[in-house]
């Protein structure tokens, strides 16, 4: 007989009523109230499924993993941690972030680099290694690259010569970003962009003018706020087809003013492709802000201030990695050829796994290993008890290694923001949800009314409701 599912959650939302929640499905179910009451009874004792209720509902319940069968929630673990190593190991396209210099014309106050006055940029010879290790890796598949530092702005004549040795070898090369603190973006930069595949830049901006400028200064001390704006004004009114992608990185000292700097900032570029997000800065107390404060800033934002976090407010699948730590075919690349699989590992010797220069790339591959498998929360006991488990892929793999190895008291820092916010991220999943179906009625759209069954699904797998950055 199937029983309830321990990774489903009921719960009531006094403002929107009643929902079950999935997380082996990743699926939302809006139900109404006598629903709501059988799946009390049905949670207590599961034998109630037989007597009748609503058998197109049942049937609901079993398809999306809420009432299983013996050993069912233990096969589809398995599967989601098989699809997931297959989608780790699996060679496919290549991703790789190039820091042609550790160089940086800034010094900033929460910088993890170390490295910001070794000026050594990439040598002739390790760009020819570098493009053997990209031929290699890359096999048929694309390529996509992010130009990263230190300030790959120091080094931007490499750019050019990776990026042209990359289009003339026959590599696919999808696209590129440039991750740029944005003070010495020139007009000769901005006429090449577009040829250089770059379709985004990411300009870092830490809030107005009298904020960024006490906490992003050069390395003279100087001011650097005018200088970026103006940079930005210039990309906007040229050619450049791409985006532009502001970050502000965020800590209690800065928090306030994020909503009415991100107001002033779009209305500056309305019409432009320019978009504004929060980052939560990783920076010890008493600034740096805990997951669970994050999380509560990133709800605020939305109900005071209409502002949408990305990956904040509806669960991902666990069936991928999330980022260059996870892939077999994602590295990072510095600028004596050396590889890492984090980027905040660039600079630390230690954390190198390799080095294009030398034959045997990989020559440190327990790095990989440990990123890759002893993050893995599929073979951690505590993780596979807990009802989170299939959808808590945000976590920073960094950080779970830090965490664990250090033995911290805060553990929680390394568990998905959902264990203690699921409920309340839910909720304004379900009021984009709600604005989205305005929209339809509006546009003579089809919708499900909860009326017609007293059930409805909001949300399938990753979110089928728009929930980026308005």
């Amino acid at each position: 007989m199937p029983t309830w599912s321990k990774y489903s959650t009921l719960f009531h939302s006094e403002r929107f009523g009643y929902f079950l929640y999935s997380t082996m499905s990743n699926c939302l179910i809006q139900v109404d109230e006598p629903h709501y009451h059988f799946l009390q009874q049905l949670e207590m004792e599961p034998s109630v499924a037989n007597n009748g209720f609503d058998t197109s509902f049942i049937s609901l319940l079993k398809a999306k993993h809420i009432l299983v069968e013996p050993g069912e929630n233990e096969k589809l673990l398995m599967l989601k941690q098989y699809k997931k190593n297959c989608n780790c190991y699996g060679r496919g396209d290549l991703s790789l972030t190039i820091c042609p210099t550790l160089a940086c014309n800034f010094d900033c106050s929460y910088c993890f680099e170390h490295s910001q006055h070794d000026k050594t940029v990439m040598s002739d010879e390790t760009i020819e290694n570098l493009m053997v290790f990209i031929r290699e890796k890359a096999e048929s598949g694309k390529t996509s690259i992010i130009w990263y530092g230190g300030e790959p702005t120091l080094a931007f004549d490499i750019v050019n010569t990776i990026t042209r040795k990359i289009l003339a070898s026959g590599v696919k090369l999808e696209n590129a970003q440039l991750v740029s603190n944005g003070f010495l973006l020139n007009n000769k930069h901005l006429d090449a962009l577009d040829d250089l595949k770059i379709t985004n830049i990411q300009v870092t901006l830490d809030g107005p003018q009298e904020i960024h400028d006490t906490r992003r200064k050069l390395l003279n001390g100087k001011p650097t706020y005018e200088r970026i704006i103006s940079n930005i004004d210039r990309l906007m009114g040229s050619s450049y087809t791409g985006s532009c992608d502001i970050r502000v990185n965020i800590d209690k000292t800065n928090m306030n003013a994020f909503a009415p700097f991100r107001n002033q900032i779009l209305k500056r570029y309305e019409g432009e492709k320019v978009s504004v997000h929060a980052s939560k800065l990783k920076t010890p107390e008493p600034w740096g802000l805990s997951q669970s404060e994050w999380t509560d800033y990133c709800i605020r934002l939305y109900y005071e201030h209409d502002i949408t976090t990305k990956s904040i407010f509806y669960p991902h699948s666990n069936e991928t990695g999330l980022c260059v730590a996870h892939y077999t075919n994602m590295y990072v690349c510095g600028p004596y050829g050396e590889l890492y699989k984090c980027w905040e590992d660039v600079g630390m010797p230690e954390m190198t796994i390799g080095n294009v220069n030398q034959k045997k790339t990989a020559e440190n591959p327990h790095i990989q290993a440990m990123y890759t498998i002893t993050t893995d929360t599929y073979m951690y006991e505590e993780c596979r008890e807990c009802s989170l488990l299939p959808v808590c892929s945000e976590i920073c793999p960094k950080t779970w290694l830090e965490v664990r190895k250090d033995n911290s008291n805060s553990i929680e820092e390394s568990c998905t923001h959902y264990k203690k916010h699921l409920s309340q991220c839910l909720e304004v999943f379900y009021d984009i949800y709600l604005t989205s179906e305005t929209s339809k009625k509006l546009l003579n759209k089809p919708v499900m009314p909860l009326e017609n069954r007293g059930f409805r699904i909001i949300a399938n797998s990753t979110g089928s409701t728009p929930h980026q950055s308005k």
